[in-house]
């Protein structure tokens, strides 16, 4: 463990991949302690994109509700390159990470892809940017309460921090935003599997799956909009 000069804390987590320890939102964590590349992978890359690419897309669009340490679009992109498969991915983010920070984060020494990581937190908010011809990126700096999303995505991966520290974005508004966006058919994604959580996704229409979840979680949640 160590200290950044803006005060945040990279931490080693089970798997050896790094998180990092807000100190905005009182000493939580971006990932589980029991591996950062482990959750990302079991929560949003496996019961998100790869359950939606089961039903035969060659193209999927995801939006990420919290960019964070950028993890989760690194795992896309090079699940996309390994597979061939276009995306197009969106994230919103309203309280990014110093430079510090995401130069010191672990996640190239262990995936690779080290220009495409620097690149996603380098360049410019609010663009869009061809990194390759299979993966389109856009980064949105913004409060999602204020942020004007103006497509339809088949996949949400919902990684905001824990309902204790933002619980606003675990209520009825916002989750029915997340559902207004989603294609008929597409699904959201959490770690989280509280149950005021899953009764608000229920609230806004969706269908709830609790499926096993990563290590040091029992459970997660898969909610799917049927129309």
């Amino acid at each position: 463990m160590f200290f950044m000069p803006d005060r945040s804390v990279i931490q080693l987590s089970g798997d050896g991949s790094h998180t990092v320890i807000s100190k905005i939102f009182e000493d939580v964590t971006y990932h589980s302690k029991h591996g950062a590349i482990a959750e990302s992978n079991i929560v949003f890359i496996d019961a998100g994109l790869k359950y939606h690419f089961k039903k035969g897309k060659n193209k999927i669009s995801i939006f990420e509700m919290g960019f964070g340490t950028g993890l989760n679009a690194l795992l896309s992109f090079l699940w996309s390159n390994d597979n061939n498969v276009r995306i197009d991915y969106q994230t919103v983010e309203a309280y990014p990470i110093d430079s510090s920070v995401f130069n010191n984060l672990n996640y190239s020494d262990i995936l690779g892809a080290k220009q495409v990581f620097e690149s996603f937190h380098n360049l410019d908010w609010n663009q869009n940017h061809i990194i390759t011809e299979q993966f389109n990126f856009k980064k949105h700096l913004s409060l999602i309460e204020d942020l004007s999303i103006d497509k339809c995505f088949d996949v949400v991966f919902y990684d905001a921090f824990a309902p204790s520290s933002q619980p606003h974005l675990w209520e009825l508004p916002i989750l029915n935003k997340m559902y207004q966006i989603l294609n008929d058919g597409g699904v959201l994604v959490s770690y989280c599997a509280q149950g005021a959580f899953k009764r608000n996704l229920k609230s806004c229409g969706f269908t709830i799956e609790s499926i096993p979840g990563p290590p040091g979680k029992r459970e997660m949640t898969r909610a799917i909009k049927i129309t």
